[in-house]
């Protein structure tokens, strides 16, 4: 890598950096781009010339890969295994793990009122990549026979989809002050409850 190109790659990750900061310490209203230029030892120019906008810079601050490598690695688990317990749990890691993640992002969105994309869009993103998994897994206990009888296929997923959905996550960890891993326990429970058969008899 020339000189050139590393320096302009550490100039655009230190611009993000203070930007993600100054958003989350000021919030996205009371953050101009000269306060970011100033923090992050650059010109405005050279901010306008890499992300082009405030808008476009927050939309760049607030687009993490929603699935970072710990929970592909999980997913690959979860794809691995046949073991039903292990299957519901992984899901429950799995959920817990991405808003982790992205919580800070998501919440970041909520507070940048017209110049943000809606928090909706991101949760939608990852949601959709977690319902893939889901819906898998739901078949898999299905072709192995312990999914509880009493619910539809179709009503299973739509109960595995509630109940791992980003605004319960929020309600028990942003608002209610729930630590991550006990979210966790709690939607593995709830979840071993609703999908296998055992738990139900």
């Amino acid at each position: 890598m020339h000189a050139r190109q590393r320096q302009a790659e550490e100039t655009r990750r230190r611009i993000l950096e203070t930007a993600r900061s100054l958003f989350e310490s000021r919030c996205v209203a009371a953050t101009t781009l000269e306060a970011i230029a100033e923090f992050a030892l650059v010109s405005p120019k050279t901010i306008a010339a890499v992300f082009g906008s405030k808008r476009a810079l927050l939309a760049e601050v607030s687009n993490p890969d929603a699935f970072s490598t710990p929970v592909k690695l999980l997913i690959e688990e979860l794809r691995a295994t046949a073991d039903p317990l292990r299957q519901v749990s992984l899901v429950a890691r799995i959920t817990r793990q991405a808003y982790e993640t992205l919580a800070s992002e998501l919440e970041l969105l909520r507070t940048a009122g017209a110049l943000a994309p809606k928090p909706a869009d991101l949760e939608q993103q990852v949601e959709a990549r977690q319902c893939e998994n889901q819906v898998r897994t739901i078949a898999s206990l299905q072709e192995q026979g312990v999914l509880r009888p009493d619910f539809s296929f179709e009503e299973t997923a739509d109960s595995v989809w509630a109940l791992t959905s980003y605004e319960v996550y929020r309600m028990l960890v942003v608002e209610r002050h729930w630590r991550p891993a006990r979210y966790e326990t709690w939607l593995e429970q709830l979840l071993v409850q609703q999908l296998l058969a055992s738990a139900s008899e």
